[in-house]
Protein backbone atom coordinates (compact mmCIF):
# COMPACT_ATOMS: atom_id res chain seq x y z
CA UNK A 1 0.00 0.00 0.00
CA UNK A 2 1.16 3.38 -0.84
CA UNK A 3 1.63 6.00 1.64
CA UNK A 4 0.52 9.01 1.26
CA UNK A 5 1.49 12.59 2.99
CA UNK A 6 -0.82 13.77 5.42
CA UNK A 7 -0.75 17.17 4.14
CA UNK A 8 -2.76 15.98 1.17
CA UNK A 9 -5.31 14.18 3.49
CA UNK A 10 -5.73 17.40 5.64
CA UNK A 11 -5.94 19.70 2.52
CA UNK A 12 -8.79 17.46 1.41
CA UNK A 13 -11.00 17.42 4.03
CA UNK A 14 -10.72 21.19 4.41
CA UNK A 15 -12.33 21.17 1.07
CA UNK A 16 -14.66 18.87 2.77
CA UNK A 17 -13.74 16.23 -0.02
CA UNK A 18 -13.44 12.75 1.32
CA UNK A 19 -9.56 11.47 1.23
CA UNK A 20 -10.15 8.42 -0.70
CA UNK A 21 -6.72 6.67 -1.99
CA UNK A 22 -7.29 8.23 -5.59
CA UNK A 23 -8.07 11.31 -4.56
CA UNK A 24 -5.20 11.90 -2.61
CA UNK A 25 -2.95 9.65 -5.31
CA UNK A 26 -3.92 12.54 -7.60
CA UNK A 27 -3.13 15.00 -5.28
CA UNK A 28 0.20 14.15 -4.03
CA UNK A 29 1.32 13.29 -7.79
CA UNK A 30 0.18 17.51 -8.59
CA UNK A 31 1.87 18.21 -5.30
CA UNK A 32 5.09 16.45 -6.07
CA UNK A 33 5.65 16.86 -10.14
CA UNK A 34 5.20 20.46 -10.35
CA UNK A 35 5.63 20.26 -14.33
CA UNK A 36 1.67 21.26 -15.16
CA UNK A 37 0.32 17.87 -15.88
CA UNK A 38 -2.22 16.71 -18.03
CA UNK A 39 -4.55 14.68 -16.68
CA UNK A 40 -2.73 11.38 -19.29
CA UNK A 41 0.38 12.47 -17.46
CA UNK A 42 -1.43 11.81 -13.85
CA UNK A 43 -2.72 8.35 -15.15
CA UNK A 44 0.55 7.27 -16.61
CA UNK A 45 2.32 8.40 -13.68
CA UNK A 46 0.12 6.30 -11.14
CA UNK A 47 -1.34 3.39 -12.94
CA UNK A 48 2.20 2.01 -12.40
CA UNK A 49 1.80 2.08 -8.77
CA UNK A 50 -2.19 1.90 -8.45
CA UNK A 51 -3.10 -0.81 -10.52
CA UNK A 52 -6.93 -0.07 -9.16
CA UNK A 53 -7.23 3.43 -11.04
CA UNK A 54 -8.91 4.12 -14.41
CA UNK A 55 -8.46 7.25 -16.94
CA UNK A 56 -11.84 8.33 -15.85
CA UNK A 57 -11.16 7.80 -12.22
CA UNK A 58 -8.40 10.31 -12.74
CA UNK A 59 -10.54 12.70 -15.10
CA UNK A 60 -13.36 12.64 -11.80
CA UNK A 61 -10.84 13.23 -9.46
CA UNK A 62 -9.43 16.22 -11.21
CA UNK A 63 -12.78 17.91 -12.37
CA UNK A 64 -13.76 17.34 -8.41
CA UNK A 65 -10.35 19.05 -7.15
CA UNK A 66 -10.97 22.03 -9.60
CA UNK A 67 -14.99 22.13 -8.57
CA UNK A 68 -13.78 22.34 -5.16
CA UNK A 69 -10.85 24.85 -6.03
CA UNK A 70 -8.53 22.26 -4.48
CA UNK A 71 -6.21 22.99 -7.66
CA UNK A 72 -6.49 24.97 -10.99
CA UNK A 73 -6.19 24.74 -14.40
CA UNK A 74 -3.56 25.88 -16.71
CA UNK A 75 -5.34 26.60 -19.94
CA UNK A 76 -2.25 27.41 -22.16
CA UNK A 77 -2.21 24.52 -24.98
CA UNK A 78 -5.38 24.46 -27.23
CA UNK A 79 -5.02 20.85 -27.61
CA UNK A 80 -4.46 19.64 -23.44
CA UNK A 81 -5.57 21.38 -20.45
CA UNK A 82 -2.86 20.79 -17.46
CA UNK A 83 -3.31 21.47 -13.71
CA UNK A 84 -1.46 23.07 -10.75
CA UNK A 85 -2.02 22.87 -7.68
CA UNK A 86 -0.95 26.01 -6.88
CA UNK A 87 -3.60 28.48 -6.65
CA UNK A 88 -2.30 31.54 -5.39
CA UNK A 89 -2.39 34.11 -7.94
CA UNK A 90 0.66 33.53 -10.91
CA UNK A 91 1.86 33.91 -14.03
CA UNK A 92 2.94 31.40 -16.28
CA UNK A 93 5.55 30.85 -18.55
CA UNK A 94 5.44 28.42 -21.97
CA UNK A 95 8.79 27.77 -23.54
CA UNK A 96 8.20 27.02 -27.35
CA UNK A 97 11.27 25.07 -27.47
CA UNK A 98 10.67 22.29 -25.11
CA UNK A 99 7.18 22.90 -24.18
CA UNK A 100 7.85 22.97 -20.40
CA UNK A 101 5.75 25.20 -17.96
CA UNK A 102 6.82 27.26 -15.61
CA UNK A 103 5.81 28.80 -12.85
CA UNK A 104 6.23 32.65 -12.37
CA UNK A 105 5.59 34.06 -8.71
CA UNK A 106 7.62 36.82 -8.46
CA UNK A 107 5.93 37.95 -11.85
CA UNK A 108 3.90 41.01 -11.39
CA UNK A 109 0.88 40.43 -12.94
CA UNK A 110 -1.22 43.05 -14.98
CA UNK A 111 -3.86 45.55 -13.30
CA UNK A 112 -6.80 45.11 -15.75
CA UNK A 113 -9.63 47.69 -16.00
CA UNK A 114 -12.73 46.65 -17.10
CA UNK A 115 -16.03 48.81 -18.01
CA UNK A 116 -18.64 49.61 -15.44
CA UNK A 117 -20.91 46.54 -14.23
CA UNK A 118 -18.65 43.92 -15.23
CA UNK A 119 -17.68 41.17 -12.77
CA UNK A 120 -14.27 39.63 -13.19
CA UNK A 121 -13.55 35.90 -12.03
CA UNK A 122 -10.75 34.68 -13.31
CA UNK A 123 -8.27 36.42 -15.52
CA UNK A 124 -5.46 33.95 -17.44
CA UNK A 125 -2.25 35.51 -18.38
CA UNK A 126 0.80 33.55 -19.71
CA UNK A 127 3.89 34.35 -21.06
CA UNK A 128 5.73 32.34 -23.96
CA UNK A 129 9.60 32.31 -25.21
CA UNK A 130 12.61 30.37 -24.23
CA UNK A 131 13.28 29.22 -20.82
CA UNK A 132 16.73 29.26 -19.97
CA UNK A 133 18.12 26.22 -20.71
CA UNK A 134 16.70 26.32 -24.15
CA UNK A 135 18.10 30.11 -24.34
CA UNK A 136 21.65 28.62 -23.98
Amino acid sequence: MQTYYNNEITLLKTFDIRPLNHRVAVLEYLNTHRTHPTADDIYNGLKTTMASISRTTVYNVLHLLVDKKVISTVGIDAQEMRYDAQTTPHLHFKCDQCGKIYDMFDATIPEISLEPNFTVHNVTVYISGLCPDCSK
